[in-house]
């Protein structure tokens, strides 16, 4: 059978390894991709850009053309919208099969399916799920004998029938690489940054976080992570390597350092057959001296650490993340003195911060002395935990979560979900967290600081230290970036 994908954004791992698991068992896959550079949470949201360079029409157009069996989306909070507009103009045209799935559609798969233009809904891993509903169509079967196929969902009779996901895919070396050739034929520069996950799942539940989703839907799994073999991911960037575009690896992991014993295995064996950069994700309770020293030893280039605040009271009891600032302290410095860029991560907006809260994370901040600090605005997403206690701090109302449950949310680089009032503090914080990523004299620190604060047009500043940031950091991340903006584009 024919199956057609529409997604917008960046590459997606997930339509990447369900394109492959098809093709294996003889389906045909095609890819309608709009890279949304100027809309959504990707690159930078721009409302007359977004629409001057707008291809709806033409990814309608051609998915008609191209005659499939059935339409798949892949829906994340912030291209929600984005597909159902596109799923509703398909089937204004013709009677084709459409199907959800993604991190939106896992978390609220009711709502999906209360529009008449969506089919069916897949919750959780989508690999067998896609591939049971493909057999179910080509057979022709009533939907009766969908009622206990496990992850589909489906209209029934006067409601929802809301199948329960199979367990985890325990084996991920049993599955086919990603089909990544599918995104590479329509942005070839894609080709340039490897991404690639070594593991699934992530051993933490930060609260504002889908994987505190996931987890919930899971709940009768032990254990949330597994990982692919050292010598399967070898065999992966071997075959891409050789093709002799890649320039440097992104992994993916939530935690790509969570074990030691793996790193220790799958580490010569990258120096020794891979050697190119690479980029990784880490937690501050999964970093060692040791770590650090095998991430050096296998060409590590930046390191990205979730922080999220400088305040205990907020990390402990809004975001449910363990650690202390001296732990952070310390797994910052272990990465330092291995002589590894670092990268921090900061959420704006958390239900109960105030002025206090922001202020303990300025004086962390001014201690870490990290190679950059990337500050994001938080952005509720359907049934995380964080928003029962929004909702109880009275930062959403019930009508605000239903509007976050049909897709109408911030984004990340804007404000997120954070009010316009609030923004205005946020802003000063936001300034001066930059400045200190770019300035680790303490003097002209206290210097700029004083000034910054005074300034007006603080956000317009903040983008411009980024940019200069990246250009003292000689930032290949930041530059891939800027070139996707410009590099030639095979869509839809």
């Amino acid at each position: 059978m024919k199956i057609v994908f529409i997604y917008s954004g960046a590459e997606n791992l997930g339509i990447e390894y369900i394109s492959s698991f098809l093709k294996s068992k003889g389906h045909e896959v095609h890819l309608l991709f709009d890279p949304a550079v100027f809309s959504g949470d990707s690159f930078v949201n721009s409302k007359l850009f977004s629409k001057i360079q707008n291809i709806d029409a033409r990814i309608i157009a051609k998915a008609i053309e191209l005659k499939p069996d059935i339409v798949g989306f892949s829906a994340y909070t912030g291209n929600y919208r984005w597909c159902l507009n596109i799923a509703q103009e398909i089937k204004k045209i013709a009677n084709i099969p459409i199907v959800f799935g993604g991190v939106h559609t896992t978390a609220v798969p009711e709502k999906v399916l209360a529009n008449a233009c969506i089919d069916f809904a897949i919750i959780g891993e989508g690999e067998y799920a896609v591939l049971d509903l493909i057999e179910h169509l080509q057979k022709g079967d009533k939907i009766e004998a969908l009622l206990d196929t496990p992850n589909i969902c489906f209209r029934y009779q006067d409601g929802f029938r809301i199948n329960l996901p199979r367990p985890y895919i325990q084996n991920l070396d049993a599955l086919p690489f990603p089909d990544k050739m599918l995104f590479y034929e329509k942005v070839p520069l894609l080709e340039k940054q490897y991404y690639i996950t070594t593991s699934r799942g992530c051993p933490y539940s930060c609260t504002y976080c889908s994987n505190d989703m996931y987890h919930q839907i899971y709940c009768k799994e032990n254990n949330h992570v597994r990982r692919r073999s050292p010598d399967n991911v070898i065999e992966e960037l071997m075959f891409f390597k050789q093709r002799g575009k890649v320039k440097f690896i992104s992994f993916v992991d939530d935690v790509f350092t969570f074990s030691q014993s793996w790193l220790e295995e799958f580490i010569p064996k990258y120096k020794s057959k891979i050697g190119l950069p690479f980029f990784c994700n880490v937690h501050p309770l999964a970093v060692t001296e040791r770590k650090a020293q095998l991430l050096k030893e296998g060409g590590c280039g930046l390191v990205t650490m979730g922080v999220q605040s400088g305040s205990e009271r907020i990390r402990a009891e809004v975001f449910k993340r363990q650690g202390s600032n001296d732990k952070i302290a310390e797994s910052v410095a272990h990465i330092r003195n291995a002589g590894i860029k670092i990268s921090v991560d900061n959420i704006f907006g958390a239900p109960s911060e105030t002025e206090e809260d922001l202020i303990v994370s300025f004086d962390l901040y001014k201690k870490l002395k990290t190679d950059r600090i990337l500050t994001f605005w938080l952005t509720y997403y359907p049934r995380t935990s964080i928003i029962d206690l929004a909702l109880k701090n009275n930062c959403l109302s019930k009508q605000m979560v239903e509007d976050i449950e049909q897709g109408y949310a911030g984004y990340t680089h804007g404000t997120g979900s954070v009010n316009k009032e609030q923004a205005t503090m946020y802003y000063k914080y936001e300034l001066l967290f930059h400045i200190r990523s770019l300035v680790h004299s303490r003097k002209l620190f206290n210097v700029l600081s004083k000034i910054a604060i005074f300034m007006p047009f603080k956000h317009l500043i903040t983008r411009i230290i980024i940019v200069i940031n990246a250009l003292a950091n000689k930032d290949s991340k930041f530059f891939y970036l800027l070139n996707y903006i410009w590099a030639p584009k095979n869509t839809p």
